[in-house]
């Protein structure tokens, strides 16, 4: 267990099954507020991370853009995401786009080079778009 402070509030960290959680102090939380908070490791976070991306600048400017737009249009469905980008990006940049939107799934890939974006979005939500003729 660690302790930090944060928010004028004393917090602990603590690890179970591998899972990083924060939780208040004992004695500043009232006795029926005292559960955990979202496990450190998958807060939601309110900006896109890229992982891995090997496009060309402007392409990796328009595809991040179009990925945001997509998933603030369809916040709760991630098959109209892909679907989204699937047909913005075969419009863009020519056919054979693929798409997967979703969270908690592993991917092994064959595609095009400069034509690949790993990225997560609000959070868990994982957006990889390839190109493979």
């Amino acid at each position: 267990t660690s302790w930090t402070r944060a928010m004028g509030k004393q917090w602990y960290q603590r690890r179970v099954r591998g899972i990083h959680y924060m939780m208040a102090a004992e004695e500043d939380v009232p006795c029926h507020l005292k559960r955990p908070l979202l496990p450190v490791s998958r807060r939601a976070h309110n900006y896109a991370l890229i992982q891995q991306c090997d496009m060309t600048e402007e392409m990796k400017a328009e595809t991040l853009e179009a990925c945001v737009t997509a998933f603030d249009k369809f916040p709760n469905n991630n098959e109209h995401v892909a679907r989204y980008l699937k047909d913005l990006m075969d419009k863009s940049y020519g056919s054979c786009w693929h798409v997967i939107s979703g969270e908690g799934y592993g991917f092994d890939i064959t595609h095009e080079t400069r034509n690949l974006m790993y990225m997560f979005i609000g959070g868990n939500t994982a957006i990889v778009i390839w190109k493979c003729s």
